[in-house]
This record gives C-alpha cells, sequence and structure tokens, in this order.
C-alpha cells in the first residue's frame, strides 16, 4: 500500500528518501537490484499518515546532507535535464535564464518554491513533524555515508553493500559569496540548526 513499497515491508523499514542525499544508492542496496527503481520522496509524516501501526513498529531512517553542498548538486541536477520528465520545465528554465548557481539562488530560490519543488523541500519537510521533532529512528550523513549505511545494513540484517549510483559530477569547486551563503542560511536555517551543520 503506498506509499510503502515491497522492500519495506521486507525489511521491516522506512527510508525516507530525501531528494540529492545519496538516496538512489540506499535504494539500490535495499532492493538488491542496480535496475531503475521507483524514487518516492515522501515525508515521515505521509508515512505515518497512510498506516499508523506500520510506522510505529518500522525501522525508520533517512539520510542528510549539507545543505549548501546538497542545493549546489540539484541545481548540477537540473542544468543536465534532471530526470527527463516531470522536472523537465524547471530544467529548462534553470538551464536557460539561472545556469549560475549564485543568479539561482539568488533570483530564482524564494520560500515560496522551497515549498512547492520536492527536489528544493527543506529536509526538515521530509522528517520532522509541526513542532520540529524528528520522526525517525535514525538520520545518517551523506557525508559519512558508508559508517552510517554500516549501521543501517546491521540493524536490517541485509548484508549487502552501497552502490554509487545517480552520483553527479562536480566539475569544480566554487567559492560562494557571502550574500548567496547568507540567503542559503536564511532559507535552509531549520536544516542547519537540527541536523548540525
Amino acid at each position: 500500500m503506498y506509499p510503502y513499497r515491497r522492500y519495506m515491508c521486507k525489511n521491516n523499514c522506512i527510508f525516507i528518501h530525501i531528494p540529492k542525499a545519496a538516496g538512489t544508492s540506499v535504494l539500490h542496496a535495499l532492493t538488491g537490484t542496480t535496475k531503475h527503481v521507483q524514487r518516492d520522496h515522501c515525508s515521515a509524516f505521509n508515512f505515518r499518515s497512510a498506516d499508523k501501526k506500520r510506522f510505529e513498529n518500522s525501522f525508520k531512517f533517512a539520510f542528510v546532507r549539507h545543505p549548501i553542498d546538497r542545493l549546489q548538486s540539484v541545481h548540477r541536477y537540473l542544468l543536465s535535464g534532471g530526470n527527463g520528465t516531470n522536472n523537465k520545465r524547471l530544467s529548462s528554465i534553470i538551464s536557460t535564464d539561472y545556469s549560475q548557481f549564485e543568479d539561482f539562488v539568488l533570483d530564482y530560490l524564494d520560500p515560496m518554491r522551497l515549498h512547492t519543488e520536492v527536489l528544493f523541500k527543506p529536509q526538515i519537510s521530509f522528517l520532522c513533524n509541526e513542532h520540529y521533532e524528528v520522526m525517525v529512528d535514525f538520520v545518517g550523513k551523506y557525508e559519512r555515508i558508508d559508517e552510517d549505511f554500516t549501521f543501517v545494513n546491521t540493524k536490517l540484517n541485509l548484508n549487502t553493500t552501497l552502490p554509487k549510483s545517480n552520483v553527479s559530477k562536480v566539475t569544480s569547486v566554487v567559492e560562494l559569496e557571502s550574500k548567496v551563503q547568507e540567503k542559503i542560511y536564511e532559507l535552509y536555517s531549520k536544516d542547519f540548526e537540527l541536523f548540525g551543520y
């Protein structure tokens, strides 16, 4: 039953897939396939609403990523065409008018877009309730994914490895202007605060 998937029922787990935080790699490890897997970006609240009992009895986990790094990854993803289907229009807008990351942040991103486009949503919107309380049992970090996935692997008794899937190619590290950093800090302040970035 949506949003629960077969691998979740099999492993008695709920994986909250936050976009651009190594979710596709985790999905491949959980499903045991490197083929295309359905990527659902449902919140913990969605899972709880769909089946409260299953939610409470499952091991719930997610991976988060530094908000600046994650946003840069989203930008690169859209510049490269996104998934080619449901974010085709957005990808075209970004490629045409906001190909520079600074322009994208300063001139395109705003609070409204943060909450209407799943790729831009703050990570707290996937993991927290209205009191900013984390609703999952374990929050791993992209920055130490191998170590943190080992914990998940052991907890679920999976005996699998984490493939590197859907990895964006970083061409160079860009030093950001302070006003760009400040705006990201402002837009994603709770992500910085709650996840220790």
